[in-house]
């Protein structure tokens, strides 16, 4: 009996080559777009001031830097036609309008600590969940002047954002405090990068994958899967750490510091934007921090069964959008006026 293999490798060949024409004629395939990039200088205008035994990265007073994006990619329009995203620094070294310091009289200030995702990147400043949380409370007070200070700092965890307010915010006189936090705070900073920079360098293709789009296709998928895996255990693993321990009695001094200053201190946790709509890969580590700190303000309910694509800054970029921050302020918002003020 003669054997069907050479039939059945010639099939596989041919299935092969018809898929490469299909994929190359229609331009199918995930689409690549050009990397996010900062101005003037090509990265963020750092600068470092001395406090709790750190040399803290805030940024240069007085400074206007941005982001800008591949206007291919700017599936929401949140972007203009140049894909530019202008990021101004006050006196304070923090995003948005002057404080004046002391705190004018009939004032009521909410400082918002965090990183990238309080800091707004990829969203404009008006569009931002500090600012936005500044009209929502506005119109609940009326009689007052109300400021919201966007506070956060890219690349910052829990030990940085704390480290911020006793320099800079508690003199500030406030009558709430927030910090924003992501799952990967409780990461070692130089593994967040290391992981960061993986994502984000290009890989390096084989010989198949340099001249046929389908393979080329398979081995992007591969190594994003792959680096997506390291990722979430590294995220996950994170809340076993020493760092995890420091940073649970970080938070328990920044609400003792609420208790004698008066003003009160809300933790709030942002999901990783992934599989809200579907099986989502968190559910335990979100029950962990619920035990850990009852009073979090999760946003997981608030983006849940929304596909995660569409609170997305850009596909290069999984920042929240402006939609997001808008869904944040708003449930921010209602955690605030739930409780009296001191």
């Amino acid at each position: 009996m003669r054997s069907n293999l050479p039939v059945s490798v010639g099939s596989l060949v041919v299935a092969f080559l018809l898929a490469e024409v299909v994929v190359r004629a229609f331009a199918l395939g995930p689409r690549t777009y050009e990397p996010r990039r900062f101005e003037p200088s090509g990265g963020v205008p750092f600068t470092a001031i001395q406090t709790m035994n750190m040399a803290l990265p805030v940024y240069q007073p007085r400074t206007v830097f941005a982001s800008v994006y591949d206007p291919a990619g700017d599936l929401h329009g949140d972007f203009g036609p140049d894909g530019r995203v202008i990021y101004r620094i006050n006196s304070l070294g923090m995003r948005g309008d002057a404080v004046v310091s002391p705190k004018p009289p009939n004032t009521f200030r909410v400082i918002c600590l965090g990183d990238s995702i309080t800091f707004g990147e990829g969203v404009h400043e008006e569009m931002t969940y500090p600012n936005l949380l500044q009209g929502i409370l506005a119109k609940e007070f009326p009689t007052m002047t109300v400021e919201v200070i966007n506070a956060g700092v890219q690349a910052y965890d829990v030990r940085e954002a704390a480290a911020l307010f006793f320099a800079r915010c508690r003199a500030l006189e406030p009558d709430v405090v927030t910090l924003g936090m992501f799952l990967n705070d409780a990461m070692e900073f130089p593994e967040t990068i290391r992981l960061n920079d993986e994502r984000n360098r290009d890989v390096e293709l084989g010989a198949l994958a340099r001249v046929s789009r389908v393979w080329e296709i398979i081995e992007r998928n591969r190594r994003s899967a792959a680096l997506q895996d390291e990722y979430f255990d590294s995220i996950r693993t994170s809340f076993d750490s020493d760092k995890w321990t420091s940073d649970l009695k970080l938070l328990r001094t920044l609400a003792e510091a609420g208790h004698v200053d008066q003003f009160r201190f809300v933790v709030v946790l942002f999901p990783m934007l992934w599989e809200l709509d579907g099986v989502y890969p968190f559910e335990d580590v979100h029950e962990r921090l619920h035990d850990a700190w009852p009073d979090v303000v999760d946003l997981l309910d608030t983006y849940r069964g929304i596909p995660a694509e569409s609170l997305w800054v850009h596909p290069t970029d999984h920042h929240p959008n402006a939609k997001a921050h808008r869904l944040a302020a708003e449930r921010i918002a209602k955690a605030i006026l739930r409780v009296p003020n001191r």
